[in-house]
């Protein structure tokens, strides 16, 4: 795998700016969730804030996959090359700091899918973690690898992947303070299991 160039970021970000208004106008068009703000430019903040069923407070973080991966499959060999996403750990930190209503939304490009998981959907997914240098800068830089075949959601359009947000805000409280396991990952036998 090659080191990330200046001219990488530009890249990305010129591709980004649709997708993140694409989003927004879908929150903002949304019947369940009302979009209160929109921080993508943020390095603090997640992208968006939105009030969900009963007023609560959705944080959302938007991350996109526009290509396959060169050269990380060597350190994740049991996901498939089309399934792998990368995340910085930064944003996996903030996701978690953001609380329980705080959700990933992943495009996955190449595929056409949309895959959602809520900041416990992460923390439970299984997950590789890689340090790497930042060419030129001394600094280390932590990824975490994801499964996207393994998202607690996988949609095929925005509509879907707002329901699938407003249904976890909704049942979120419910789960987080019973014994049952979080209806989460492939190892939970739990016939309340969410499927979208």
């Amino acid at each position: 795998m090659r080191e990330r160039r200046p001219a990488d970021r530009v890249t990305d970000l010129a591709g980004r700016h649709t997708l993140e208004t694409t989003v927004a106008r879908a929150l903002a068009d949304s019947a369940t969730l009302r979009l209160v703000r929109t921080a993508t430019a943020s390095y603090t903040e997640l992208d968006y804030t939105a009030l969900g069923p009963g007023g609560r407070t959705v944080a959302i973080e938007l991350k996109a996959k526009l290509q396959p991966y060169r050269g990380w499959d060597r350190h994740a060999p049991t996901i498939a090359t089309h399934d792998l996403f990368i995340l910085d750990e930064l944003a996996l930190r903030k996701l978690i700091d953001a609380g329980r209503y705080a959700f990933l939304i992943v495009w996955d490009q190449p595929i056409g899918r949309w895959c959602v998981w809520s900041s416990l959907d992460l923390v439970l997914a299984t997950k590789i973690r890689v340090a790497r240098p930042l060419a030129g800068t001394g600094m280390v830089k932590a990824k975490v690898l994801l499964d996207l075949d393994a998202a607690a959601h996988t949609c095929t359009d925005l509509p879907a992947v707002i329901d699938a947000i407003t249904d976890d805000v909704e049942t979120c409280d419910t789960w987080w303070t019973s014994i049952a396991p979080w209806p989460y990952g492939p190892t939970v036998t739990n016939p309340y299991r969410r499927t979208s």
